[in-house]
């Protein structure tokens, strides 16, 4: 898979390597999930000489290996590089057998890899299901995505001032990224200018977009604040 990261990341003598093999070969999870790690990302010794080529087949091997010994983060994983773009039914339909298996445990991240999936298969009711539960753990990110489905009615009726009560809580997390705040921030902003789930304030929402702004890196909180200007200078 390619995610951006520097290639042949790892680095480690021929001799570790062996090891590593070795165990993974006799049925260890830990080490069967490393070594498709490795033959995802590549291999090198510390003098720059490949060790491990790149193999996404080997990688989905190993990592098939880990999954059904119960490794979480191999399941994880399986199920990212099998619900990619490009998968068929049958590979989407594995990824989320593999993430709910992950689920299991309530990773946070598999859960929200199912309620992505699930999303993007169209299947908007299953979707609201699995951000539900993992808003109920504890994530924010999850909070923000309810508050869409809610406010547009996306596989479940529309309820704009629960949307907004999502997005509030949200913008008071500490586990959000400054991106996931930003954009809370600028969904608030878009119930206070349409007056749904709030009372209409255009102050009030122009305050949100400014925030959601804050860092001059949040196109469409940037451009309805232009056109506000405009009206409301």
């Amino acid at each position: 898979m390619e995610w951006g990261f520097p290639k042949y990341p790892y680095k480690k003598t021929p001799v570790e390597w062996r090891d590593l093999l070795a165990r993974a070969e006799q049925g260890n999870a830990d080490a069967e999930f490393d070594v498709g790690a490795h033959y995802d990302d590549g291999c090198k010794t510390n003098s720059g000489k490949i060790l491990v080529r790149r193999s996404p087949r080997r990688a989905l091997e190993w990592y098939r290996k880990a999954a059904a010994h119960g490794d979480e983060s191999a399941q994880n994983n399986l199920g990212v590089i099998l619900s990619s773009a490009k998968s068929s039914r049958e590979d989407r339909r594995e990824a989320l057998m593999w993430l709910k298996k992950a689920a299991t445990t309530e990773s946070q991240g598999a859960i929200n890899n199912i309620a992505i999936i699930h999303r993007e298969d169209g299947n908007l009711r299953q979707a609201v299901r699995w951000f539900t539960r993992l808003a109920g753990l504890g994530d924010d990110s999850a909070r923000i995505q309810l508050g869409i489905h809610h406010y547009w009615g996306r596989g479940i009726r529309a309820d704009h001032a629960k949307a907004v009560r999502y997005w509030r809580k949200a913008t008071k997390g500490k586990s959000l990224s400054e991106a996931d705040r930003d954009d809370a921030f600028f969904y608030l902003g878009i119930a206070y200018l349409e007056g749904k789930g709030v009372r209409p304030s255009p102050r009030m929402a122009r305050k949100c977009f400014q925030r959601a702004n804050v860092d001059d890196d949040h196109p469409a909180a940037r451009r309805i604040l232009n056109e506000m200007a405009k009206i409301h200078p």
